[in-house]
């Protein structure tokens, strides 16, 4: 994520910077449809189900591989 392009970062926890935050979204509804639609597109340009798939497939090749040297 990128904070204030494609959404907003506040500290774990943190009521008061989340309440902030969802503050400024209502207060310039423009900019959160914006951030918004940077959000949805950098999820589909990074989080597609084929990079997902490869990632999960390289974890086992690492996983089968740590395996094998221990054999």
């Amino acid at each position: 994520m990128r904070d204030g392009e494609t959404g907003i970062l506040v500290p774990m926890g943190d009521a008061d910077a989340m309440a902030a935050a969802i503050c400024r979204l209502l207060a310039d509804p423009e900019a959160a449809a914006v951030m918004g639609q940077r959000g949805r597109q950098r999820v589909r340009d990074h989080f597609t189900i084929q990079s997902t798939a490869r990632k999960v497939e390289r974890l086992y090749e690492e996983v089968l591989q740590r395996r094998s040297a221990k054999s």
